[in-house]
Order: C-alpha cells, then structure tokens, then sequence
C-alpha cells in the first residue's frame, strides 16, 4: 500500500497496527520491546510511531499514568490497515493502569508458554458479540476474562488481573461467574495483599481443581517513557 508524503506502509507496520488494536491501548516502550529489539528500538519505535500518526493511523495521547505518559490507539483507518475486527479503542484514564499491566502480563504469560495462542479481551468480546448475534450464545452469562491462551494440548486458560483490592463479595462474584464458563483453568492474577483472601474463597468454595490465584506485582521500578 502505498502511503501518503512518501511514506510506505510496511508489513510490519501492519503487525504493529494490529498487535496495537488487540490490545487497544499500547505504550511505546511496549511497541519497541515487541517490534524493535536492538540497542536503539525506543528511537526506531517513535520515529515509526510519529510516521505512523502522521498518517493518522494511530493516535497518541497524553496520561497521568506515570508508567505511560504517552498512550497510543489505532485509529479507524490504523485498524483497517492493520485488519482487524475490532474497533479502535476509546482512552479512558481510570483504565491505563490497568490496560498497560495487562499488555504486559499476557504478552509475557504467552511467550512463556511454548505454543500457546493468545486471545485478548477485545478479541473475546467481538467473537461473543458475533456468537449473541448468530444465536450461539446466551447473553448475560459467564465471565469475559482479561485475556485467553490456548495451550499446545488444547486446554484453555482464563487470564484475570485485578490490580486494585476488592471486597470479598465482588470477588466471590467474579468467582461464581466463571464457574458459569467452560476454561479448562483460570490463572487469577491480584495485588500481594489480596492473596491469602482471594485463596482462601477460592478454597472455601472448592474451586482450586480450575482456579489458580497468582500474585502480580507492580514494575515500580519501570521507568517512566521518554516523551
């Protein structure tokens, strides 16, 4: 495809449009660390990404998230180039904390996991709404999970990240939901504190053949990106 101002659009700018809309709201350190691996990506990845917005396939969009002063979101033409079903991801402050954890979280749980297949939340919920539609799904059951893997042997894995404590009902709910679903496993990610409780409800309601509670802790130590 040919680009406007002499610019051509590259496959792996394609890559890059659609990896950026699987997920909806990426950071330039992510984009760089996926897509630049040499000693100078961080520069090679904001040199593409302002190609990129020049273009207006892709919005970047200043947070106050110290982790991701920059945020950067597809636009409708970006996913369209990047060919992807879902729709370009609208920012919402309260959710960038927990949007860049969970890029980096299931980017890292998937290339652990040799021959496993990744499915992000976005990429779970336009499945489900084309399931609703075709009358292949009840609605209103279950729980859409933060991220899917599908293992090499064919088990699918739910991935769960809560970065913020809960009351004990609220987790018992997002508990009883899943029990609603058909995952093979859950790996429940929560902050360290809410561990010895989240295990313990899911013990005491005999969930822990299918429910694995896991610690996250926060990359504190992460550098802020450069603007």
């Amino acid at each position: 495809m040919k680009a406007t101002a002499g610019h051509q659009i590259t496959p792996r700018d394609r890559e890059i449009l659609a990896w950026i809309g699987k997920h909806g709201m990426v950071t330039t350190d992510q984009i760089s660390k996926r897509f630049f691996a040499t000693a100078t990506s961080k520069r090679a990845a904001h040199r593409r990404l302002e190609i990129l917005e020049d273009l207006r396939l892709v919005h970047r969009d200043r947070t106050n998230f110290h982790r991701a002063p920059w945020i950067v979101r597809v636009t409708q033409a970006g996913a369209d180039v990047g060919e992807i079903a879902q729709r370009p991801a609208r920012l919402v402050e309260g959710e960038v904390r927990h949007a860049v954890a969970l890029v980096d979280l299931v980017e890292k749980l998937a290339a652990a996991t040799i021959g496993s297949t990744l499915r992000t939340e976005r990429e779970i919920r336009t499945d489900r709404w084309h399931q609703r539609k075709d009358g292949n799904l009840r609605p209103g059951r279950g729980r859409t999970p933060d991220g899917e893997l599908t293992l090499a042997d064919g088990r699918v894995v739910a991935i769960e990240l809560d970065l913020t404590p809960k009351r004990s009902k609220d987790f018992e709910r997002i508990l009883r939901s899943y029990r609603q679903e058909r995952f093979d496993r859950v790996w429940w990610y929560v902050v360290p504190g809410a561990l010895p409780r989240v295990t313990k409800l899911v013990n005491d309601n005999r969930c822990e053949d299918f429910i694995e509670v896991r610690p996250w802790h926060d990359p504190a130590e992460a550098a802020p990106e450069e603007h």
